[in-house]
């Protein structure tokens, strides 16, 4: 008797299973759907940009350091885009399961860090900009927000 029961336990898990993995897969190939994320950065950026010139609560007078500086995290978010849809292309592309090689994936990393380098540097040029000409209430909020200081939940972690 016991076995039955342990093989309708078991069985009654596997469907279960199957069902909530049906549920996940769907909600995964909806846009935007996994983990909270969009899969478009220029949409996520545009509305984390928005919340956040809202709360900051941005004034006709810093309007153009702002439009500065969001436009180049827009930017930014556009060419992250265009790499991303380059690599999964090329990955696409590549006949079989062939990966690029060790010095080839060296190389497009260093090339990243490279465009990275150079987006934050034109990034904390702007952001000082922008930043003076906030109001003390504004950059404490700034301080919070800007220059990666944000975390999910808006809680800090510690060094």
């Amino acid at each position: 008797m016991k076995s039955w029961r342990s093989i309708a336990v078991g069985l009654a898990s596997v469907v279960a299973l199957g069902a909530a993995a049906a549920a996940v897969q769907a909600q995964s190939a909806s846009p935007g759907a996994s983990y909270g994320h969009s899969h478009d950065p220029v949409a996520a950026a545009d509305k984390r940009l928005a919340r956040l010139k809202t709360d900051l609560k941005i004034t006709a007078a810093q309007e153009s350091a702002w439009n500065a500086y969001a436009g180049q995290v827009r930017q930014h978010a556009g060419e992250m885009q265009a790499l991303h849809n380059q690599m999964r292309q090329a990955r696409e592309s590549a006949s079989g399961n062939t990966r690029p090689s060790a010095p080839e994936r060296v190389e497009r990393q260093a090339q990243f860090a490279k465009q990275q380098g150079e987006y934050l540097e034109r990034l904390a040029v702007l952001t000082k900009d922008l930043y003076a000409t906030l109001t003390p209430e504004q950059k404490t909020l700034a301080d919070q927000r800007l220059g990666g200081g944000h975390r999910h939940g808006g809680k800090h972690r510690s060094a």
